[in-house]
């Protein structure tokens, strides 16, 4: 087992945090299907409660092994909070979508992460956003037209739902880039679930269905399966750059494709794979222009050697 983890330590860092996304969207993609059977049946809004505090239960043991005050300290308690709350909201998105769209349309979808970010960063955050970035987002819309394809059919609430939900993650991921600066991997999901159970709790209270034994069983896995996908993101965020991180996420759509095919019988038409290549590849442009443009200033405020 040492020899193995000898080994493993031995690679470059960029590749193991490859590595380490990769097998995280491995797990989500088990994530989506365990929590796809019971979607059929119960409430959105309980789903996300449940997915989330099964995930704090299977923590419960890596916070005795860590002990409480290492699982938990940091310093930025108020941005982890922030993340929760804002996650929570993208969170229940996602659930009411689920049953409503195919594996394939979330995924793809999905990538119109970095655009959202590029309008934000211009919005909010005042960032000189340049032509070729603009012009990048624009091709990524496109893309997104092409899966939904408005007035060839129907834009339904599932498509609305991911569409919204999508900007929310991307900047909850951003924030926990941001996180993994400072706090282990452990630290971030173990704050993430509590949060996130916290916020989730009134809503779901309020809609309440009481699931059956087999829906919590279910529920366990998708809580393993989401913890562990967490952790393997975060371990990943902290070892590479998430410009190379970027391409590795195209793979879940091959993985949530098959599974939608094999396990639920969901057919995707050519339109969600000719949208989903036109988007990632608008996205893994405006990822390489913020990857210049953060090599530009880190060498402008470098002050010249003695």
């Amino acid at each position: 087992m040492s020899a193995l983890v000898a080994r493993w330590l031995a690679l470059p860092p960029n590749l193991r945090g490859i590595l380490w996304v990769a097998l995280s969207g491995l797990l989500f993609a088990a994530l989506n299907v365990f929590t796809l059977i019971p979607a059929q049946h119960l409430n959105p809004y309980v789903m996300a409660f449940l997915r989330y505090l099964f995930g704090a239960l299977i923590l419960v043991p890596v916070i005795f092994r860590l002990g409480l005050y290492r699982s938990l300290h940091t310093n930025r308690l108020g941005l982890h909070i922030s993340r929760g709350a804002i996650h929570t909201v993208g969170m229940m998105l996602w659930f009411v979508a689920l049953p409503l769209t195919t594996l394939a349309e979330i995924t793809a979808l999905g990538f119109t992460g970095p655009i959202f970010v590029t309008i934000g960063a211009a919005l909010f955050l005042a960032e000189d956003v340049r032509l070729r970035r603009w012009i990048a987002v624009i091709v990524g819309f496109a893309g997104a037209m092409i899966i939904i394809r408005p007035g060839f059919g129907d834009i339904h609430l599932g498509v609305i739902c991911i569409l919204v939900s999508t900007p929310i993650f991307s900047a909850s991921n951003l924030i926990s880039k941001a996180l993994a600066r400072t706090d282990s991997a452990n630290t971030i999901v173990i704050w993430q679930n509590i949060v996130i159970v916290i916020c989730a709790a009134p809503v779901a209270i309020w809609f309440w269905q009481t699931p059956s034994g087999v829906d919590l069983l279910w529920f366990v896995a998708a809580g393993l399966a989401g913890t562990l996908g967490h952790v393997c993101q975060q371990r990943g965020y902290q070892l590479a750059d998430i410009t190379l991180l970027q391409p590795i996420g195209f793979l879940s759509l091959i993985w949530n494709t098959l599974l939608g095919y094999f396990l639920f019988f969901q057919q995707p038409d050519v339109w969600t794979f000719v949208g989903a290549a036109v988007i990632f590849a608008s996205a893994l442009y405006i990822s390489h222009r913020e990857a210049v443009r953060r090599a530009r200033i880190k060498s402008t405020s470098t002050p010249p050697a003695p």
